[in-house]
């Protein structure tokens, strides 16, 4: 099951990759402690449990990530892949990606994130991502959720990283205060909007030589403008050819190189990221 994709695994084997990630929390906290000593800062300081220290704390990962860039091997012909976060080796990394270095650094601030999240939302457990809309993008995936929201807490770090590492416009240290932020209310359910969790944002099928991609209505209806603004960003990515609109809230774009479950996520992160609460 080494580098099994979470959405191709089964109820056993998912349960076993939350016993796996759920292992790693410890040593990958102990690991960013160490590199932040390493360049002269004190983890005691930086890492004080405050949820206001989750903002300086990425913008120096941020900026590492930027200095690290990306491997120059490929994803296949990486080796040390055996080494990363069994998030990382389940989930779906494109090329060029982040140096294991970076991966790391990301895993610390995962771990360092749960503690933070569970002591303010203290009913908050783990578990196997799961939801009755089969097309789901945290299926299988090791979330963590209270009442009816699951967060998969290396998604948009690990979105951000790609920025980082790509030379593009990572999340700053506040815009992740802000999701983190968001992120608590929305566990507690009191953001019903993200707690809500009935329709996925976003629907992806693969057709012939293309995707039909549809957005949740409500999107579509109350931030048109931003639609046009996922659609310049998603064709500035590589791969991505075209992206045409035929409805307004539907799209079909033309990315050979990417595949359903990637666009998915792409496109989930960014909504994330992007919609306004």
């Amino acid at each position: 099951m080494e580098d099994l994709l979470y959405e191709s695994m089964d109820a056993t084997q998912a349960a076993d990759a939350l016993d796996a990630y759920l292992a790693e929390r410890g040593p990958a906290l102990q690991q960013l402690r160490a590199a932040l000593a390493d360049h002269g800062l004190d983890p005691e300081e930086m890492l004080d449990g405050s949820v206001y220290s989750l903002s300086p704390l990425w913008a120096w990962i941020t900026a590492r990530a930027a200095e690290l860039g990306t491997d120059p091997q490929t994803l296949a012909e990486d080796p040390t892949r055996s080494t990363w976060p069994s998030w990382a080796r389940h989930g779906r990394l494109v090329d060029p990606h982040p140096p294991a270095a970076t991966l790391a650094l990301i895993d610390g601030f995962v771990s360092y994130l749960a503690d933070v999240l569970t002591t303010q939302v203290p009913e908050a457990v783990w578990q196997v991502g799961h939801h009755r809309i089969a097309d789901y993008p945290m299926l299988h995936y090791p979330v963590l959720a209270a009442g009816r929201h699951e967060v998969f807490l290396p998604a948009m770090p690990l979105y951000s990283a790609y920025q980082s590492a790509h030379g593009r416009n990572p999340m700053s240290g506040t815009e992740m205060l802000t999701h983190v932020r968001r992120t608590i209310a929305a566990l507690r359910g009191e953001d019903a909007s993200a707690a809500a969790g009935d329709e996925p944002p976003v629907t992806v099928v693969a057709e012939v030589d293309c995707f039909d991609l549809g957005l949740r209505a409500d999107i579509a209806e109350q931030h048109p403008q931003l639609v046009e603004e996922l659609i310049e960003d998603l064709c500035d990515r590589d791969g991505v050819a075209a992206v045409h609109r035929y409805g307004s809230a539907a799209l079909v774009v033309d990315a050979p190189e990417w595949d359903e479950m990637r666009l998915k996520l792409w496109c989930t992160l960014w909504l994330q990221r992007h919609l306004p609460r």
